[in-house]
């Protein structure tokens, strides 16, 4: 599922104060089963277009596509995007099961699954992230890593056609970053679903991402492989931002 973003542009209104730009005419397309990382400094503009791209924020102008579909105007639920929390976001009563099962047990009733349908994907997913023998276990009794990737079977779940990550590794001291960077590297040569994540770690964009976007001020400043950005940045923020 590919993912397109035309023309998008977002202002935020601020008490007593003229209305901020956040996004200025971005455009932008995903590949099927690409991994894009939006890389960029605070207030740059990334976490409101993944917001955009979720249906969790509306844009002022533009649109946004999912494969052919026009899904500006469709609910975040109706675009079906897993979207992974920088916080976790976890239900602290639920177990580690119950977490991962919420967004199935919630779906309409005719598409709910069965109790037995429900166990089988939850238990796909913990062996996936790793955690088979966490079912019982409360948020509370996880590293913040184990955590992590929780929110991310919770995001899985419901089969969404786009995952999207916002600084899914923000909350997390430094070498559980890097253990955690190359298990999401591997997970998604698993998965091959297409998937966007937000950070201002340059190491983490280059390591994970197939194509990095640079974001400054609400625009996009360049697009490529990790590799050209460093050899051919395209301009003096970019070579500034990238210290190269």
């Amino acid at each position: 599922m590919s993912v397109a973003v035309s023309h998008i542009s977002k202002r935020f209104e601020t008490r007593g104060q003229r209305a901020v730009p956040a996004l200025r005419d971005v455009s932008l397309e995903v590949q099927t089963g690409e991994l894009l990382a939006l890389l960029g400094p605070s207030g740059s503009g990334k976490t409101t277009l993944l917001r955009i791209i979720a249906g969790l924020e509306i844009a002022d102008e533009g649109q946004v596509f999912f494969g052919q579909e026009d899904v500006t105007e469709k609910s975040a639920y109706a675009r079906k995007a897993g979207f992974v929390f920088q916080a976790y976001a976890l239900f602290q009563h639920m177990t580690v099961f119950e977490n991962i099962a919420f967004g199935l047990r919630v779906l309409p009733w005719k598409k709910r699954p069965n109790a037995e349908a429900i166990a089988k994907r939850v238990g796909e997913l913990l062996t996936l992230i790793q955690l088979e023998d966490h079912e019982k276990r409360l948020p509370s009794q996880l590293s913040g890593g184990q955590r992590q990737r929780v929110a991310l079977a919770r995001a899985l779940a419901v089969e969404p056609r786009v995952l999207l990550l916002d600084e899914p590794f923000g909350a997390l001291d430094a070498k559980v970053r890097r253990d955690l960077r190359k298990w999401l590297r591997h997970f998604h040569e698993q998965t091959h679903l297409t998937s966007l994540f937000v950070t201002h770690d340059q190491d983490e964009a280059f390591e994970l991402a197939d194509r990095v976007v640079i974001f400054n001020e609400g625009r996009i400043q360049q697009i490529g492989l990790p590799s050209e950005l460093r050899q051919n940045p395209a301009n003096d923020f970019v070579r500034a931002f990238l210290e190269v």
